[in-house]
């Protein structure tokens, strides 16, 4: 902007017909390039701790696996008996994409931690969609804005785009009262990734991520944030205007830098121990970085969990 003020614009509002269609197929294309980046391992790693469920006992007769026999069974009744399992075919993949106002942030040159989110978003459903997997959308920014009920058809990949392009920044964010709306409504346990760049004043924030995992998701958290937020690179003095309300400050930069990256290298620490200590799949995504690379880097590391 030429009046000096750091901030970015609303999201141009989407039509219908031809020109929704154009962002459909945008969108479509940059969710199969990531996807393809980052193919390898995608649905081994979405299943991980979350394929195989203990269905039921049964006697112990020769030829079964004695790996599965229930030695704690054995003790109760003096009989062997063996644990069988069922594989889930059909997983259940919820996308949560936060589109409150500071998701449109974005360092010029750069895409906004939105569009990212989008592509992100859509890369995922398109990859379990393809495995035969049920996808579902929620979307919130002050409260919960829409839910998309989870289908494994071949058709649904065209509705979770429709609703991910038609999404715009919009006001204060309520990441805490949002996942705790989902949480309580989800019947099915899910493997569900959450992306948002956690900007919610909410000092029970991260109970909402523990409680969710308490309900036996397998929570996945992509923290998305411009490099401009990490490292406060300002140095005039600026107008720096909220994205989520009408507030507006002016600053020296050079005399709050300082401060502000330490400040912000505590949050993200104290984050990443605490989502850890809760077992919760954190990521720390940059973006600046591709979608395929962040995609790839998500995938890999749900590879390396226990």
């Amino acid at each position: 902007m030429n009046d000096g003020t750091h901030r970015v614009g609303r999201l141009p509002v989407q039509g219908v017909g031809t020109e929704l269609l154009a962002e459909i197929e945008s969108l479509q294309l940059n969710a199969r390039h990531a996807a393809q980046g980052a193919m390898a391992g995608m649905h081994r790693s979405l299943r991980r701790g979350a394929s195989i469920e203990f269905s039921e006992h049964k006697v112990y007769t020769p030829g079964d696996d004695i790996r599965h026999i229930d030695w704690r069974a054995y003790a109760k009744t003096d009989r062997y008996h063996v644990k069988q399992f069922e594989d889930e075919t059909n997983l259940l993949v919820e996308l949560i994409v936060d589109h409150s106002g500071s998701m449109a942030f974005a360092t010029p040159g750069l895409p906004s931690k939105l569009e990212v989110a989008r592509t992100l978003a859509a890369a995922i459903a398109y990859l379990a969609l393809r495995q035969g997997d049920a996808v579902g959308l929620l979307t919130f920014a002050g409260d919960v804005t829409e839910e998309l009920p989870a289908r494994a058809t071949s058709t649904h990949l065209m509705e979770v785009l429709t609703r991910l392009v038609r999404l715009e920044p919009q006001g204060p964010t309520a990441v805490c009262q949002s996942i705790d709306q989902f949480a309580q409504r989800a019947r099915r346990r899910a493997v569900t990734v959450i992306l948002t760049d956690l900007f919610d004043p909410d000092p029970d924030l991260l109970g909402a991520f523990r409680r969710l995992a308490a309900r036996r998701h397998d929570v996945a958290v992509l923290h998305l944030l411009d490099p401009a937020e990490r490292d406060f690179p300002y140095d005039n003095p600026s107008l720096f205007a909220s994205m989520e309300d009408d507030r507006r400050l002016f600053v020296h930069p050079r005399t709050l830098r300082s401060a502000y990256v330490a400040e912000m290298q505590k949050f993200l620490a104290d984050t990443t121990r605490r989502m850890s200590e809760a077992r919760i799949d954190y990521h720390l995504v940059d973006t600046k970085v591709d979608a395929a690379n962040i995609l790839g880097a998500f995938l890999r590391g749900r590879e390396r969990r226990v």
